[in-house]
């Protein structure tokens, strides 16, 4: 009795409309004909959360798990696909997009949490004394505010490579801006979701972490080349070529703006103006942190050097007597 009495209490009040879009359901259907959803009998248990869990990420048929093992064989079928108006076979982009962004905010707040330290220490270790205290605050900012804007950079670096690669890809008339907005929207977060996952798996180790910190920009490189690749169905020749050109456009776009940024904030610091704007704020805090560690090193050689000169000194005299 007490097990027929626990099941009952499991169990849904079974309705005869759709809980999702109100439609009349026969007691036999499970699925809705109107919108395909699911009837539920049972109340959530620890149990069937778990399955939904596994039914929704790990099934093989889903939709993400799809679009994320085909992003890697043939990027094509899915950025393409999207393009001629499929939505239902694979994610779309902005919902990969989201998930990418939601993955990366978990790393952030592992990173924040239980390795900023680690991360922190391993990037000024080499220092010491003063100018070890200043260059670990210098780092400490920096890392909280690359954290911070995470999410911000990644959604800003989508349009501005789109438009970098539009310009590049001016005589091919396949796709136009939007497109390659979508393009990048996919591929970037397919990186994103890549390299996370790999970081996770590294950020143990502080020097394994820095090496892939440095070969997770080669990995998007080579990925988003192999996808435009497809996409256009590019040779050896023009695949080289368009990298190239799109390597110079990224690095002189840059520079320029590198050079814009510490001439106003060069002109800032001096005049004083513009402090209370916040990056301008910041930057110049970096800049005085800079400074003050270069002054503090100086301190130090010039100690050193000073102690070695005098125990010199000191030897020769000993070795006179």
């Amino acid at each position: 009795m007490g097990n027929v009495a626990k099941r009952k209490q499991e169990l849904l009040e079974v309705s005869d409309t759709c809980i999702n879009c109100n439609e009349p359901l026969a007691l036999d259907q499970r699925f809705c004909p109107n919108c395909g959803g699911k009837r539920v009998y049972n109340r959530i248990t620890w149990r069937n959360l778990f399955e939904d869990f596994v039914d929704r990420f790990l099934n093989i048929e889903n939709a993400f798990l799809r679009t994320f093992l085909t992003l890697f064989r043939k990027p094509e079928d899915v950025i393409g696909g999207y393009m001629k108006g499929m939505r239902k076979k694979y994610l779309t982009a902005f919902s990969y997009f989201a998930i990418a962004i939601a993955f990366a905010g978990v790393f952030a707040f592992i990173v924040k949490n239980w390795f900023l330290e680690d991360m922190i220490q391993a990037q000024t270790s080499f220092y010491t004394g003063d100018a070890a205290e200043l260059q670990k605050s210098f780092t400490s900012k920096m890392l909280t505010k690359v954290i911070e804007y995470q999410s911000v950079v990644y959604f800003t670096m989508i349009p501005v490579l789109a438009i970098f690669s539009r310009i590049v890809f001016w005589n091919y008339k396949k796709y136009n801006l939007v497109e390659h907005f979508v393009i990048y929207l996919y591929g970037y977060s397919h990186i994103s979701l890549i390299t996370t996952t790999l970081s996770l798996l590294t950020i143990w180790n502080q020097t394994l972490y820095q090496i892939f910190s440095f070969v997770s920009i080669f990995i998007l490189i080579g990925y988003m080349t192999f996808v435009l690749k497809r996409l256009f169905e590019l040779d050896a020749g023009n695949t080289i070529l368009k990298l190239g050109l799109f390597c110079l456009l990224i690095g002189s776009i840059f520079f320029v703006f590198f050079i814009v940024v510490v001439i106003l904030s060069f002109v800032a610091m001096k005049t004083g103006a513009g402090t209370d704007i916040e990056f301008i704020k910041f930057m110049k805090e970096q800049a005085e942190a800079q400074k003050a560690v270069r002054e503090a090193a100086q301190v130090a050689k010039d100690s050193i050097n000073g102690d070695t000169i005098k125990g010199a000194i000191k030897v020769v005299k000993d070795s006179i007597r």
